[in-house]
């Protein structure tokens, strides 16, 4: 076994090294997991990102477009989009008007809560975890997205 793999035995790896790690493991899951999601909802993938995202917190527009690494238009075209199928609002910020929060519904919530809730959605190597070591994974992600959105 390699010592950078992260498996059993793996030696105290880097920041980066973990970084890199898990970054491969997305990555190498992708397709298949946009796949698994598209047999689930009748939406692109694309736009289940973003609904995701604000799923989590309303967004603005322009930090929803930063956050998926796509530009204004196209995110106005994916925003535009998600608004039409009911499954967030737009509306003008209560403290700048120029800006665009986005905001998911209850229509919104549920498609999210559809997709999260099938295990079918998760590659399948999450088999690999017991439910304590699920739990601690998931609360390792949630500090870093904290982290990441400070």
């Amino acid at each position: 076994m390699s010592t950078t793999d992260g498996g059993i035995g793996a030696h105290s790896q880097t920041a980066t090294e973990v970084w890199f790690t898990m970054n491969s493991l997305v990555r190498d899951q992708a397709k298949q997991s946009r796949d698994r999601i598209s047999e689930v909802i009748d939406i692109p993938f694309s736009r289940f990102r973003a609904l995701r995202r604000v799923a989590v917190r309303p967004m603005t527009q322009r930090d929803l477009a930063e956050r998926m690494g796509v530009d204004a238009s196209a995110m106005s075209g994916i925003v535009n989009d998600l608004v039409a199928r009911g499954l967030v609002t737009r509306e003008a910020d209560a403290d700048d008007g120029r800006v665009k929060r986005v905001t998911i519904t209850d229509v919104g919530r549920r498609v999210v809560d559809e997709v999260t809730a099938d295990p079918a959605t998760a590659p399948g190597m999450f088999a690999a975890l017991d439910e304590e070591q699920l739990r601690q994974l998931a609360g390792l992600l949630g500090l870093l997205r904290e982290a990441a959105e400070s």
